[in-house]
């Protein structure tokens, strides 16, 4: 079950006990050295666990498919089964965990968390603060979905500062502002827009081109365009996500460039 993938992860185990056995060894060990006694036992211990620490990093590394162009910050936490496509971006503080994938092109700001299954598209713009969860299993517990939700980000959307969302779904070139909510199951139709501080409910779809807002949002405004975008974001989300995502592969290239350069 996806929404268990976190908690049933094997290697998760191991390193706990090798933490309570090497707390346990310290405080042996204190009592050995004022005793005289051996603890060539207690130095085996820590030796096999160490190991078995060290192999459980490997098989996570292996789970790991960065591209070589991608760019993470060192203090992003990538733990799971994650992929990053060329060219992307990933911020100081974020944490990709679960099964995650991340297309080209793509710029993930800081203090992003995303957890669970999910699958982020190109040219997409996550920036700082944002929750993206995985949703709800079908009909297990007390889960009402007659489905798994589904937490998929399409092609050139926007997901602005601050937005939580669970379960959702954000189809090619849709957006949600600053601090919006998507709850379980909330899906965006394409070119769809979720006004800053607008809250959806459960299973809420919000129509292709269609403008969102207010808790629970309600559609205001139907078939906008490129100039309602321009005129609300202050930006077309689009065109802004993709010229930034060609522009840091210019500077990426550039970077490499330079790099192969200075070793020659």
């Amino acid at each position: 079950m996806d929404f268990l993938y976190l908690e049933l992860e094997p290697h998760f185990a191991t390193r706990a006990l090798w933490h309570l056995i090497r707390a346990h060894l310290i405080t042996n060990n204190n009592t050995m050295k004022r005793t005289g006694k051996e603890w060539g036992p207690g130095v085996i211990a820590c030796i096999i666990f160490s190991l078995l620490s060290l192999t459980c990093q490997a098989q996570d590394d292996d789970r790991l498919q960065i591209d070589p162009t991608a760019e993470i910050h060192p203090t992003a936490v990538l733990d799971g089964d994650i992929t990053v496509g060329a060219y992307t971006r990933v911020g100081a503080g974020t944490v990709l965990t679960g099964r995650v994938i991340v297309g080209h092109h793509t710029l993930i700001q800081c203090n992003v968390t995303v957890r669970g299954k999910v699958r982020i598209g190109n040219y997409t713009h996550v920036y700082d603060n944002v929750c993206i969860e995985g949703g709800r299993p079908a009909k297990l517990w007390s889960s009402e979905a007659e489905e798994p939700d589904q937490a998929i980000i399409g092609d050139y959307c926007w997901v602005n500062h601050g937005a939580t969302m669970h379960g959702t779904r954000m189809a090619n070139r849709s957006a949600v502002n600053l601090n919006t909510a998507c709850d379980y199951n909330t899906r965006l139709g394409e070119g769809a827009v979720l006004a800053n501080g607008s809250a959806t409910h459960i299973n809420q779809v919000i129509p292709a081109n269609c403008f969102a807002q207010g808790v629970p949002a309600v559609v205001m405004k139907e078939n906008i365009t490129d100039k309602d975008r321009a005129e609300y974001f202050g930006v077309i989300p689009e065109i802004w996500a993709r010229s930034s995502g060609d522009y840091w592969e210019s500077q990426k290239k550039k970077k490499m460039e330079e790099a192969e350069e200075g070793e020659n």
